[in-house]
């Protein structure tokens, strides 16, 4: 689509001939006078992305279904994984998380010694679980975890290594995850059954902070477990992974090092969690006991 909102249509519609139908795009693209290849102009107010939090971190997070082959050992999913059915999104998907300066800060002891173990607390762990473990490639943001999804979970921090400069952490924990929900035909969404969306995962991670310039310079980690439940397989429509068939999937979260360094006009949007999951009551996203508490609310009436 042109700048001016046209839309440029090629012939090439199969699957393999990506790359000719963009080169046919292109050509008539490059035929069109410059007057349509410009935007309009149009009336309206600039609105720049919302800027995440003073001094906070921001992490990306991607999520992908894997295979598991015959090992046990985990890998991309290849030949009759799942059923031979592959996800609406097989090639993972990219979300966010935004956290403030006293969140991360929460996780650096005052005095650190090497082997020294804390609990991380549980408002940002509730945070990290139950919008961080959202399983687009899954979902396709038609599910979210209910506010009680959290069935159990625990995350330390264990000090690895106090240099000078640096201050080494590594992050490790578990969760289980279980929210109802319920199984449909495509594209008619007949009902069929009610089933549960399960995840439980392990989390494994490094964290690395400049104590010079008092910054963190690496926040990563993962989380690898089963997932059973619902998950979308594209034009096969919503099929169910069960405790005997589990989906093996993995979440990565790495530290986003541009979140404060581009203009506002670049800066990327916050996730579809926190945009609008929470768009009516932001202070939801900063504090999932607060979400829970007005769901419980709204459940009674």
């Amino acid at each position: 689509m042109t700048s001016s909102g046209r839309l440029l249509q090629g012939s090439v519609k199969s699957k393999d001939g990506l790359a000719a139908a963009l080169q046919e795009v292109l050509d008539g693209y490059a035929k069109l006078p410059a007057d349509q290849r410009r935007p309009n102009a149009v009336d309206g107010e600039i609105k720049p992305q919302p800027a995440p939090p003073p001094n906070g971190l921001v992490l990306t997070i991607y999520d992908r279904p894997l295979g598991r082959d015959s090992k046990g050992q985990y890998r991309l999913p290849d030949g009759d994984d799942f059923g031979g059915l592959r996800t609406h999104a097989p090639h993972g998907q990219r979300s966010s998380l935004w956290l403030k300066e006293e969140e991360w800060q929460s996780l650096l002891p005052s005095e650190p010694k090497k082997g020294q173990t804390h609990a991380v607390p549980a408002r940002l762990a509730k945070r990290i679980w139950l919008y961080g473990l959202l399983p687009q490639t899954l979902w396709v943001v038609e599910e979210l975890w209910k506010p009680n999804a959290l069935q159990s979970g625990e995350m330390h921090v264990v000090v690895d290594a106090v240099e000078p400069q640096l201050l080494r952490l590594r992050l490790h924990g578990s969760v289980l995850l279980s929210s109802p929900g319920v199984l449909h035909t495509w594209p008619d969404r007949k009902f069929v059954k009610n089933i549960e969306n399960r995840y439980d995962a392990r989390i494994e991670g490094v964290i690395l902070f400049d104590r010079i310039k008092n910054k963190a310079t690496r926040f990563d980690f993962v989380a690898l477990g089963d997932f059973t439940g619902r998950w979308f397989a594209g034009n096969k429509g919503w099929k169910e992974a069960t405790r005997d068939a589990p989906v093996p999937l993995g979440f990565a979260f790495e530290l986003d090092q541009t979140a404060y360094e581009l203009p506002a006009e670049r800066r990327r949007p916050r996730s579809f969690m926190h945009a609008y999951t929470f768009r009516v009551a932001e202070q939801h996203y900063w504090d999932p006991d607060l979400w829970l508490a007005d769901w419980k609310k709204r459940q009674s009436k």
